[in-house]
């Protein structure tokens, strides 16, 4: 009987001695976590310079920019008709002249050529668009176009032949495919362009549009790949540097007020994509 009771003695020791040894260890681990997260909570701290507000504030900051929801298109409507001139340096003689349309509530742009040749009258003047130029300026070749096409135009550029090139060179290019070669060799003009895609400069490129002077259509769809590769998202961006070259380089009575509704319009024309597709309309 004492021998039963010295065994169940050993055995009480052990498990007392176990279960003391499992609480000093809980102690120990509680210890080690209660210094590890205090020591983190400092340097948290101490990366806000001991602010409780900042943390609190940065919490929310990411909060807000994971709902920011994508930004909505602009909401423009309605039409907006520009008029794009140029004219030979030191006289009025119009190498290309063309309405382009923007349309808010169909998204589309097109752009209508007009002949340089064609004989309006109007205001006292009955002749070409180039006589109208030399009769009363810009204003009066306004009133032709809109006498002759039926579309009020809202705003125009002029630009001359140096001015057209100090732009597409600033711009840095346009890519152009040539359909076949051309050697055009007269007074007036001279043109030698190898056929085949190309990255033409500004005097290149003025020289090819002339080359088809007698066919505004053909002047108008170079014109369409201008805006097709220019107006886009990226060149969006730089619009406002953009402005300032262009609106000091020609003529026209775009205001800064005007530029930022023409920034909205082509915002909303470029909303869910990259690139504009522009259509040459040659209909009355």
């Amino acid at each position: 009987m004492k021998k039963g009771n010295k065994h169940k003695l050993r055995f009480s020791t052990e498990k007392s001695s176990r279960s003391l040894r499992f609480r000093r260890f809980a102690v120990a681990f509680s210890c080690f976590f209660i210094l590890l997260a205090s020591v983190s909570f400092l340097l948290l701290l101490r990366h806000y310079d001991f602010d409780l507000s900042a943390i609190a504030s940065h919490g929310d900051e990411e909060k807000t920019t994971e709902e920011t929801p994508t930004a909505p298109a602009p909401e423009v409507e309605g039409v907006r008709n520009y008029l794009l001139i140029c004219t030979a340096d030191g006289n009025n003689s119009i190498r290309f002249i063309s309405i382009v349309t923007a349309d808010l509530d169909r998204k589309a742009l097109n752009i209508r050529p007009l002949d340089p040749a064609e004989k309006v009258s109007v205001t006292g003047c009955n002749g070409t668009f180039s006589q109208q130029l030399d009769y009363g300026g810009t204003a009066q070749l306004v009133l032709a176009v809109e006498e002759s096409s039926g579309i009020v135009i809202d705003k125009y550029v002029r630009s001359t032949d140096s001015d057209f090139k100090s732009i597409v060179n600033y711009v840095g290019g346009i890519e152009v495919n040539v359909e076949k070669q051309i050697d055009i060799r007269t007074p007036e003009l001279t043109a030698v362009i190898a056929k085949g895609p190309q990255t033409m400069t500004g005097d290149v490129l003025l020289k090819y549009i002339r080359c088809f002077e007698n066919n505004p259509e053909k002047q108008a769809e170079i014109i369409s790949d201008m805006i097709e590769q220019k107006v886009t998202v990226n060149h969006l961006n730089k619009a406002d540097t953009y402005y300032k070259k262009i609106i000091n380089l020609t003529e026209s009575n775009i205001s800064i007020v005007d530029f930022e509704d023409m920034k909205r319009s082509f915002r909303a024309l470029l909303y869910d994509t990259n690139s504009i597709s522009v259509s040459v309309n040659t209909e009355d």
